[in-house]
C-alpha cells in the first residue's frame, strides 16, 4: 500500500543541498528530481533458486564470494531518469570479477531489470548462497534515494531512508535490515551512491562495512561527462583500484568527492562509513 512521503526526493543527481524544499533553486537540465509514485514495496515473500557452485569431488564451495550489484539510470517514465548509475554498477561488477568473484556469483541488475521484486529476489538468492561467517558478500546500489515518513519497518525511526526500484517502489532501510538479518556472513560490504544514504546505518551489524555517498540529510550527485560516474562512485572505484579495501576506498574517496561536488556545484556532499568489521575489509 502507498503512503505519503516528504515533498521531494532525489538521487545521484545534480541538486543543491538545502534545509527545506522552499529553498530549492530553479531546476536546471542537470537536476534529477524523483516525481513518481510514493509507494513502499511490501511483497517480501520472494525466493530464489539455490545455485551453489560446488566441487564435484567433495561438495565444498569453490569460491565463497557473492554479490548483488544494482545500477538504475532508466526509471519507469522519463522524468525520473538519471545519468550514470548503470555505469557505476558496471564498474563495480567488473572490479569484482578481477577480485575473484565468478560471474555466476554476481547478480547484476541494470535499469529496467532492477524491479523491486528482482532486487528482493537477488538478496534472497545471495542469502541462499552464503553459508558461514567467512562468506564474502557485497551489496552495491546506485540510483535514486529518498526518505519516507511514518512507516513501521521494524525500527523506532519516524523518517526512514529508502532506495527506489526501476518500477518506482521504495525499499526502506528497515526492510533491507530485515532481509540481511538472516545472513550468516560476518563479512558484508554495503555501498550506496544515492541521496540520504548516510541513513543506511540501520544495516550496521558485526562484520559489516557500510560506505555511503553522503550523510542522511544530503544529496548525492552525478559526475560530469569526463567522469561517466556518480561523483562518489568515480572516486570510490579509484580508491578500490589502489587499496582493494573498503576502508581504503572510502578514505580515498571522501575528501575528493566532497571537494569535487563543492567545486562543480557549490554543494555539500560528505561520504560516510560505518565500520563494524574487525581488521580491514579486504577483497
Amino acid at each position: 500500500m502507498g503512503r505519503t512521503i516528504i515533498l521531494f526526493v532525489c538521487a545521484v543527481g545534480l541538486l543543491l543541498p538545502v534545509l527545506s524544499p522552499l529553498a530549492l533553486p530553479a531546476a536546471s537540465n542537470h537536476e534529477r528530481y524523483y516525481t513518481g509514485p510514493k509507494t513502499v514495496y511490501e511483497d517480501m515473500n520472494t525466493s530464489a533458486p539455490n545455485e551453489l557452485q560446488r566441487d564435484g569431488s567433495n561438495g565444498a564451495l569453490l569460491v565463497d564470494k557473492w554479490a548483488v550489484v544494482i545500477g538504475i539510470s532508466d526509471y519507469q517514465g522519463t522524468q525520473n531518469d538519471l545519468l550514470y548509475p548503470d555505469d557505476d554498477a558496471r564498474d563495480m561488477y567488473n572490479y569484482l570479477l578481477t577480485k575473484g568473484y565468478p560471474q555466476s556469483h554476481i547478480r547484476l541488475l541494470l535499469d529496467r531489470k532492477a524491479t523491486a521484486n528482482a532486487i528482493i529476489s537477488a538478496i534472497d538468492w545471495m542469502n541462499t548462497q552464503e553459508r558461514s561467517a567467512t562468506s564474502e558478500c557485497v551489496f552495491f546500489y546506485s540510483g535514486h534515494g529518498t526518505t519516507y515518513n511514518g512507516y513501521n519497518d521494524g525500527d523506532n525511526e519516524y523518517t526512514d531512508e529508502a532506495i527506489v526500484s526501476t518500477n518506482l517502489y521504495l525499499i526502506l532501510d528497515g526492510q533491507l535490515r530485515q532481509k540481511f538479518a538472516n545472513f550468516n556472513s560476518h563479512k558484508i560490504l554495503f555501498v550506496f551512491d544515492s541521496c540520504f544514504s548516510g541513513g543506511m546505518d540501520d544495516l550496521a551489524a558485526t562484520g559489516r562495512v557500510i560506505d555511503t555517498a553522503c550523510s542522511e540529510t544530503q544529496y548525492s550527485w552525478d559526475g560530469n561527462a569526463a567522469m561517466q560516474n556518480g561523483v562518489f562512485t568515480y572516486y570510490y572505484m579509484q580508491g578500490l583500484a589502489t587499496y582493494n579495501t573498503a576502508e581504503g576506498a572510502q578514505a580515498y574517496a571522501t575528501p575528493l568527492a566532497h571537494n569535487a561536488v563543492l567545486a562543480m556545484y557549490g554543494a555539500q556532499m560528505d561520504p560516510q562509513q560505518y565500520d563494524n568489521y574487525t581488521g580491514t575489509w579486504q577483497f
